[in-house]
């Protein structure tokens, strides 16, 4: 995958967009408490002939196994902060602050435009990562798209289109990226659903039978624009995933709405769920990220089952 050619974004620390929020004195993180339960579904493999995939190769550091796996989903608007600023490098450090092994990013701007770019080989420099993108919307000087980073390599990933073309006004795509952690497999899905319900309950059927691999643990990631508390794409989603937490995203000043999401199978293997609300990441994007840890030892344990249940939020 080739890098696009712009100015090297220099790791300037936050101090100066920090203090450009330092009126917003929230608190920094709101975590969500998540008892184990049943997760919902059966196990489907993909459609053939869906994806198209590309083989990254590399071996996976072990250690990653013996330790939970930080995810961590993020629109970041094309760089447009609260202040209608286009900054690449506030997003940069929203990054750094996150810390993920993998980072699900929605609405990633390619335009060379105004010399404000932050390409891809900065990006894998600066994080310390591997950058897999996915076009979605070709525009004047570059494209629209969603992107997946990590630094555990993937060995395959897949690149889809869920939105049917124009029967759904907008383009939209899910990437899928497959992972063997030590010798377990995880299938991570990064993915930007539509703004219309009818679209993104028709997106929804389709993630479901695109993402399920056969074995080991599976993530939905992404900005879903799911508004409504129950009906619309959530029940699709609960159906095959089970009662997962929608924290409140957007908008990013005053958080009211859980757009973005993180949904994992088997739903013990989730642990941790937690919005990053740190003062430049209410100000870099009109979106908060969400944070999730992943325990693969919770996933290969043999569980008793308990009731399914709508987890219940502890906010510190």
């Amino acid at each position: 995958m080739g890098s696009l050619e712009s100015p090297k974004i220099s790791r300037a620390a936050a101090a100066p967009q920090a203090s450009e929020a330092r009126g917003l004195a929230r608190p920094t993180a709101r975590i969500y408490t998540l008892p184990e339960g049943l997760h919902g579904g059966t196990n489907r493999v993909p459609e053939v002939g869906e994806s198209e995939s590309s083989r990254v190769g590399g071996e996976v550091p072990h250690v990653l196994a013996r330790r939970p796996l930080r995810l961590a989903t993020y629109n970041i608007h094309k760089f447009v902060g609260n202040d209608g600023r286009r900054d690449p490098e506030r997003i940069l450090n929203v990054l750094r602050e996150l810390d993920a092994d993998i980072l699900c990013i929605q609405e990633y701007d390619a335009r060379k435009t105004a010399g404000l770019l932050l390409n891809l080989k900065d990006l894998e420099s600066e994080i310390g990562c591997t950058a897999h993108v996915h076009p979605t919307r070709e525009v004047r000087h570059g494209y629209h798209g969603n992107l997946i980073l990590t630094r555990i390599n993937a060995h395959t990933v897949g690149r889809h289109d869920i939105g049917r073309g124009a029967a759904e006004l907008e383009k939209r795509g899910m990437m899928v990226a497959d992972f063997d952690v030590d010798g377990l497999p995880l299938r991570v899905c990064n993915t930007h659903l539509a703004l219309w319900p009818a679209a993104r309950k028709r997106q929804a059927v389709r993630i479901n039978q695109l993402a399920a691999p056969d074995a080991g643990m599976m993530v939905l990631a992404g900005d879903l624009n799911e508004w409504l508390p129950i009906g619309g794409s959530r029940p699709l989603f609960m159906g095959r995933w089970g009662a997962h937490p929608s924290p409140p995203t957007f908008p990013a000043t005053r958080p009211v709405i859980g757009f973005d999401q993180v949904w994992v199978t088997p739903r013990r293997c989730l642990v941790r769920l937690e919005v990053h609300m740190s003062p430049l990441a209410r100000m870099a994007s009109d979106h908060l990220p969400v944070k999730a840890t992943l325990d693969f030892a919770a996933g290969a344990a043999v569980a008793v089952p308990e009731p399914a249940c709508e987890p219940a939020a502890v906010a510190v």
